[in-house]
Protein backbone atom coordinates (compact mmCIF):
# COMPACT_ATOMS: atom_id res chain seq x y z
CA UNK A 1 0.00 0.00 0.00
CA UNK A 2 1.14 3.75 -0.76
CA UNK A 3 -0.04 6.54 1.42
CA UNK A 4 -3.34 7.79 0.83
CA UNK A 5 -4.31 11.77 2.17
CA UNK A 6 -8.36 11.90 3.00
CA UNK A 7 -9.10 15.83 3.84
CA UNK A 8 -12.66 16.35 6.37
CA UNK A 9 -14.01 19.58 5.50
CA UNK A 10 -16.05 21.43 7.63
CA UNK A 11 -19.55 22.42 6.90
CA UNK A 12 -20.00 25.79 4.68
CA UNK A 13 -20.58 28.40 7.32
CA UNK A 14 -23.92 29.40 5.20
CA UNK A 15 -25.40 31.37 8.39
CA UNK A 16 -22.30 33.63 8.00
CA UNK A 17 -22.93 34.08 4.35
CA UNK A 18 -26.59 34.76 4.45
CA UNK A 19 -25.39 37.69 7.11
CA UNK A 20 -23.04 39.11 4.72
CA UNK A 21 -25.69 39.49 2.34
CA UNK A 22 -28.36 41.27 4.51
CA UNK A 23 -25.48 43.70 5.40
CA UNK A 24 -24.66 44.24 1.75
CA UNK A 25 -27.70 44.29 0.46
CA UNK A 26 -28.79 47.01 3.18
CA UNK A 27 -25.57 49.01 2.56
CA UNK A 28 -26.03 49.57 -1.24
CA UNK A 29 -29.67 50.05 -0.84
CA UNK A 30 -28.19 53.03 1.51
CA UNK A 31 -25.92 54.32 -0.59
CA UNK A 32 -28.16 54.38 -3.80
CA UNK A 33 -30.91 56.29 -1.58
CA UNK A 34 -28.41 58.35 -0.55
CA UNK A 35 -27.10 59.70 -4.12
CA UNK A 36 -30.78 59.07 -5.62
CA UNK A 37 -33.28 60.83 -3.31
CA UNK A 38 -30.40 63.31 -1.72
CA UNK A 39 -30.61 61.81 1.58
CA UNK A 40 -28.16 62.90 3.89
CA UNK A 41 -24.65 61.90 3.42
CA UNK A 42 -24.63 60.27 6.98
CA UNK A 43 -26.77 57.25 5.44
CA UNK A 44 -24.33 56.72 2.72
CA UNK A 45 -21.37 56.46 4.75
CA UNK A 46 -23.43 53.65 6.93
CA UNK A 47 -24.09 52.08 3.40
CA UNK A 48 -20.46 52.25 2.84
CA UNK A 49 -19.59 50.69 5.86
CA UNK A 50 -22.20 47.84 5.70
CA UNK A 51 -20.75 47.19 2.25
CA UNK A 52 -17.07 46.94 3.95
CA UNK A 53 -18.41 44.91 6.95
CA UNK A 54 -19.83 42.61 4.50
CA UNK A 55 -16.74 42.08 2.75
CA UNK A 56 -14.81 41.54 5.60
CA UNK A 57 -17.12 39.08 7.36
CA UNK A 58 -17.52 36.87 3.83
CA UNK A 59 -13.37 37.10 3.77
CA UNK A 60 -13.40 35.88 7.55
CA UNK A 61 -15.18 33.28 7.28
CA UNK A 62 -13.64 31.95 4.21
CA UNK A 63 -10.78 31.83 5.99
CA UNK A 64 -12.25 30.38 8.73
CA UNK A 65 -13.70 27.38 6.93
CA UNK A 66 -10.56 26.75 4.62
CA UNK A 67 -8.59 26.70 7.73
CA UNK A 68 -10.84 24.31 10.02
CA UNK A 69 -9.94 21.32 7.42
CA UNK A 70 -8.18 18.50 8.87
CA UNK A 71 -6.06 16.48 6.63
CA UNK A 72 -5.39 12.77 7.67
CA UNK A 73 -2.30 11.06 5.86
CA UNK A 74 -2.43 7.28 6.09
CA UNK A 75 0.77 5.37 5.68
CA UNK A 76 1.85 1.64 6.15
CA UNK A 77 3.47 2.29 9.11
CA UNK A 78 0.95 4.55 11.12
CA UNK A 79 -0.96 8.07 10.58
CA UNK A 80 -0.76 11.85 10.08
CA UNK A 81 -3.47 14.08 11.24
CA UNK A 82 -3.07 17.35 10.67
CA UNK A 83 -5.88 20.03 12.09
CA UNK A 84 -5.49 23.95 12.34
CA UNK A 85 -4.52 23.78 15.98
CA UNK A 86 -2.10 20.65 16.23
CA UNK A 87 -0.35 17.67 14.40
CA UNK A 88 -0.71 14.32 15.73
CA UNK A 89 0.67 11.27 14.85
CA UNK A 90 0.85 7.20 15.96
CA UNK A 91 2.31 4.05 14.48
CA UNK A 92 -0.25 1.20 13.68
CA UNK A 93 1.07 -1.09 16.18
CA UNK A 94 0.33 1.25 18.79
CA UNK A 95 -3.27 1.58 18.07
CA UNK A 96 -5.33 -0.75 20.19
CA UNK A 97 -8.85 -0.10 19.24
CA UNK A 98 -10.76 1.72 17.01
CA UNK A 99 -14.32 2.64 17.60
CA UNK A 100 -16.53 4.67 15.27
CA UNK A 101 -19.90 6.59 16.16
CA UNK A 102 -21.68 8.13 13.04
CA UNK A 103 -19.75 11.38 13.03
CA UNK A 104 -16.36 10.63 14.27
CA UNK A 105 -13.47 7.71 14.44
CA UNK A 106 -11.58 7.05 17.92
CA UNK A 107 -8.00 5.49 17.99
CA UNK A 108 -7.46 4.23 21.19
CA UNK A 109 -3.49 3.94 21.78
CA UNK A 110 -4.09 1.74 25.43
CA UNK A 111 -6.43 2.89 28.13
CA UNK A 112 -5.62 6.64 27.91
CA UNK A 113 -4.74 7.88 25.29
CA UNK A 114 -7.56 8.59 22.00
CA UNK A 115 -6.94 10.53 18.94
CA UNK A 116 -10.87 11.66 17.78
CA UNK A 117 -11.59 12.49 14.33
CA UNK A 118 -14.73 14.43 13.85
CA UNK A 119 -16.88 14.82 11.01
CA UNK A 120 -19.35 18.14 11.76
CA UNK A 121 -20.86 17.64 8.44
CA UNK A 122 -22.27 14.45 9.28
CA UNK A 123 -21.97 11.08 7.66
CA UNK A 124 -20.06 11.51 4.39
CA UNK A 125 -18.33 9.86 2.01
CA UNK A 126 -14.94 10.65 2.59
CA UNK A 127 -15.21 9.95 6.29
CA UNK A 128 -16.45 6.51 4.76
CA UNK A 129 -13.51 5.98 2.69
CA UNK A 130 -11.48 7.35 5.42
CA UNK A 131 -13.09 4.25 7.89
CA UNK A 132 -12.76 1.50 5.08
CA UNK A 133 -9.07 2.63 4.42
CA UNK A 134 -8.53 2.93 8.15
CA UNK A 135 -9.67 -0.90 8.70
CA UNK A 136 -7.13 -2.51 5.70
CA UNK A 137 -4.10 -0.67 7.08
CA UNK A 138 -4.77 -1.72 10.70
CA UNK A 139 -5.79 -5.18 9.58
CA UNK A 140 -2.35 -5.26 7.23
CA UNK A 141 -0.18 -4.08 10.47
CA UNK A 142 -1.47 -6.96 12.07
CA UNK A 143 -0.58 -9.47 9.27
CA UNK A 144 -4.20 -10.01 8.42
CA UNK A 145 -5.31 -10.71 4.63
CA UNK A 146 -8.31 -10.38 2.66
CA UNK A 147 -9.24 -13.89 0.48
CA UNK A 148 -11.84 -11.61 -1.58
Amino acid sequence: MSSRIHVLTPPLPLRAFAVAAGLALIGAVLVVATSAAGLPAALGIVGWALLAGAVALLVASAVSWRRMRVRVELTDDGYIITGPDRQQSGRWSEVTKVTQSPTSLTLHHGPDQRVLLVSHRGVTAELIHLSGDLARRLDASRGYTSRL
